[in-house]
């Protein structure tokens, strides 16, 4: 009668074996090529430290292993120590779930955050709170998502950098009561890419 060993089915020529050891998928990737690596970032054996290292290419392969979900549990501190940019890539996959925008929010790699903020789509809530971040760039950047909400445009309608109202006035929904206050805006750019869309004090418009 064949033994365990014997019913585990072969790994294909140059990948991982489905009970390779975490010391074995270490031995492995060192000069493996693409397909290898991406297998390793999708092995639910793969240590979290390597998988933080191949979060930066293989983003999607390392949020589709298996045992992500109970790593996130068992060694959150390790996952929380990767890279910035790793966080980043892992964020902007647009599948990525709402835990990973928040350790993306919470990482003290600002790109972490940007990568956050160039989401196609995003929560009222996630969007709320990347408007309430310090980094004026960062509110720009949301200043132009598609799903702003009203009591955003409003709010960055009078915010305090003028980057901010720059980004919002290139927006083509503005309502009529924001587009007559940014009409009269204080920076000439603002007043002036208005006049270029035809929202200017003489042009056509609401």
């Amino acid at each position: 009668m064949p033994g365990p060993a014997a019913l585990t089915p072969p790994a294909a020529p140059g990948l991982p074996a489905p009970n390779a050891t975490s010391a074995e998928l270490l031995r492995l990737v060192h000069g493996a090529p693409p397909p290898v690596l991406e297998a390793v970032a999708r092995h639910p054996n793969t240590p979290v430290a390597l998988l933080g290292e191949l979060a930066v290419t293989f983003p999607e392969a390392v949020l589709a292993n298996p045992a992500l979900p109970l790593l996130r549990l068992a060694q959150a501190g390790q996952i929380r120590a990767w890279s910035g940019l790793a966080v980043s890539r892992l964020a902007a996959v647009d599948t990525a779930p709402e835990w990973v925008q928040e350790l993306a929010m919470r990482h003290p790699d600002r790109q972490a955050r940007w990568a956050v903020a160039g989401r196609a789509r995003l929560s009222p809530e996630r969007l709320a709170q990347l408007a309430d971040w310090g980094e004026w760039q960062l509110r720009a950047a949301v200043a132009q998502h598609p799903d702003l909400s009203a009591e955003l445009v409003e709010r960055f309608s009078t915010d305090g950098e003028y980057g901010v109202r720059l980004a919002l006035s290139a927006r083509t929904d503005l309502p009529p009561h924001i587009l007559r206050r940014l009409r009269v805006d204080p920076h000439p750019l603002i007043r002036r890419r208005l006049q270029l869309q035809g929202f200017g004090m003489t042009g056509t418009g609401p």
